[in-house]
């Protein structure tokens, strides 16, 4: 018998949300977070979820004057490489101080009968006689502990400590994040002057303007690969080429987020990988949070089901985690990432052209990113004609065109590669192969700078 039938690595929202479902079955599970209770997420004040993703996943509400929440809004503007022709798209969206609602959070897991220890180090699994995961080694006030379990998740973010601590043979990629993979986020809390501006994003410079709650007028945020210098100096090219009304900064907040492929397998024997640990966030934000959810849902009820029936988990029982997510979230999300690693190798001129004349970046495109987006023959026929007005005015370089179709064509591979993700383990192996090679020609945000 195991001490639990689940224990997890880490308590930020992916973990907090996994725990919360498995102990809802009636599944006896452990969570445990490296911080204390007061310094757990120490990246950022304020992050956002979607409202209606906050509704459909039934995660704790907030109101005003609880702590949690911080504003909301709905109107947000996407605007060219020189600030002008805005194309609107309408979400809500809700602002949250980070800390006090993975606090909350963590109390909403307890609240279903999980169990959270803080300040608790994982160190290492522990395997049985099989070689297969049956346990965690910890250190919690400078004591070594250990506690038997049928299935061990990762939801250690980032480092993904217990992903790249596997053996070579599990059957899950071990890669690291390098700076090439992450996005790098500086955040400026600006109080304007006088003249104020409304909630706007800048696509060309990754570069948005959005609310920032109490003491700020909003927050000008930018992300870059490479390390946060380089995220600075997009910010600087960014100031000279949009003039936004005078303001002063109220105070910079910097953090990470991953900016890669998901693992190939999130399942081994015994054994789940979630959240940024597996490298699974949306492509057309960065935002990881409710994302990760679709995948922690498919895998409660996958997970869960194996658990509750006595089954072992092993990977091939696990499995149909892997197929599901990559059937629907996954496929889009590759799709995605594949198309704007290379829309986005242009420049400001060109971005400028596209956003004037409505084409690439046009409305429908940047409102309908996250939902999906149809095309009909009238939308390819403006697009080819304004794509030839651009190369014969100079404004469009005919290489700027190919990395977008080349973009369009990887996204079309891979889209078709994801669905065919295999039914059992027996044909991942050829399916990896294919993969990498489609991986190889799509290539990565990283590869090309403004």
């Amino acid at each position: 018998m195991a001490d639990y039938d689940v224990i997890l690595i880490g308590g930020s929202t992916a973990g907090s949300y996994f725990a919360r479902r498995m102990a809802e079955q009636g599944l006896s599970v452990l969570l445990l977070e490296k911080a204390s209770r007061e310094t757990v997420s120490p990246a950022y004040d304020i992050f956002h979820m979607g409202a209606d993703e906050m509704e459909h996943f039934g995660l704790p509400p907030v109101q005003e004057g609880d702590g949690c929440f911080a504003f909301t809004f709905s109107e947000n503007e996407t605007r060219s490489s020189y600030g002008n022709y805005p194309k609107p798209s309408h979400d809500r969206v809700v602002g949250l101080h980070k800390r006090a609602y993975i606090q909350r959070m963590n109390d909403w897991a307890v609240e279903a009968g999980a169990e959270l220890l803080y300040e608790a180090e994982f160190l290492t699994f522990l395997y049985g006689g099989d070689g297969k995961i049956c346990g965690v080694r910890y250190r919690r006030n400078g004591e070594e502990c250990e506690r038997t379990c049928r299935l061990a998740v990762d939801c250690s973010g980032i480092p993904a400590v217990g992903r790249r601590s596997l053996p070579d043979s599990y059957g899950v990629e071990k890669f690291e994040l390098t700076p090439d993979d992450l996005f790098f986020v500086v955040l400026r809390y600006v109080k304007f002057h006088a003249e104020k501006i409304g909630w706007a994003s800048w696509i060309f410079y990754k570069t948005w303007f959005a609310p920032a709650g109490d003491g700020a007028d909003g927050i000008l945020g930018v992300g870059a690969n490479f390390g946060f210098d380089y995220a600075e100096k997009i910010f600087g090219i960014f100031s000279r080429n949009v003039k936004l009304p005078a303001y002063d900064v109220v105070r910079t907040e910097r953090g990470a987020t991953p900016y890669h492929r998901t693992v190939y397998s999130f399942v081994g024997d015994g054994f789940l990988a979630l959240g940024d640990a597996a490298s699974l966030t949306k492509p057309f934000n960065g935002e990881g949070c409710t994302a990760t959810m679709v995948l922690c849902d498919i895998a409660a009820d996958v997970a869960g089901s194996v658990l509750k029936s006595g089954a072992a988990p092993t990977r091939a029982a696990l499995w149909p985690i892997n197929k599901r997510y990559n059937d629907g979230q996954g496929k889009d999300f590759a799709a995605m990432l594949a198309l704007l690693t290379r829309v986005v190798r242009h420049s400001a001129a060109a971005n400028e052209f596209f956003f004037r004349h409505d084409v690439v970046f046009s409305q429908k495109v940047l409102g309908g990113f996250a939902d999906g987006m149809k095309f009909t023959a009238a939308d390819v026929c403006k697009t080819v004609l304004f794509i030839a007005v651009g190369i014969c005015s100079g404004k469009v370089k005919p290489g700027e065109i190919g990395q977008i179709f080349a973009g369009a064509l990887n996204a079309g591979r891979l889209l078709f590669h994801y669905r065919d993700y295999p039914e059992t383990p027996a044909g991942f192996e050829a399916w990896v192969k294919k993969a990498d090679a489609l991986w190889a020609k799509a290539g990565k945000m990283s590869d090309w700078k403004v």
